[in-house]
């Protein structure tokens, strides 16, 4: 059950990169791309030195962003007294929307169930100005018994 918790938590992190509430500003026609727009490739890194690649194609038209992630295997996140495993490799559709305030800026937040167990993922990010480089960080917010929450980082760059 341990593997089974940190496994579908993991998993749900490596895709809340992508589905999350982005924060840039929308397109002035809806055929023309965002800044969200393009095949990003990275690192993601979570606990005991662990990383994996993860690649995400996005597609931004208006307000509306869609696309998948692929994470690869290798990522480790450890859930203290929830469990620890690795995240099995796998792709992921995605979609979220953008908000004109912050530009650059990402937020998002998701609750999910795993193994009857509430659980938050609480996701930040920040796109650079020229559009080419998404610096993310995304915690696992499990309950107290658990003991820490798990942060996964990550850095991507269009490619």
């Amino acid at each position: 059950m341990k593997k089974a918790l940190i496994g579908t938590l993991l998993a749900l992190s490596a895709i809340l990169v992508v589905t999350l509430s982005v924060s840039a500003a929308p397109s002035v026609k809806k055929n023309k791309p965002g800044p969200f727009e393009g095949t990003f490739q990275g690192t993601v890194y979570g606990d005991n030195g662990s990383k994996a690649p993860i690649t995400l194609n996005l597609r931004h038209r208006g307000e509306d962003v869609s696309g998948t992630v692929s994470l690869g295997s290798g990522l480790y996140i450890d859930g203290g007294f929830c469990g620890a495993g690795y995240v099995p490799a796998s792709t992921q559709v995605a979609s979220g929307k953008t908000l004109a305030k912050k530009p650059n800026e990402l937020s998002a937040a998701s609750k999910f169930k795993v193994s009857g167990v509430s659980v938050r993922l609480l996701l930040d990010g920040e796109i650079s100005p020229d559009g080419e480089v998404i610096e993310a960080k995304a915690k696992v917010d499990l309950p107290w018994l658990c003991g820490g929450d798990p942060v996964i980082t990550g850095t991507l760059v269009e490619i």
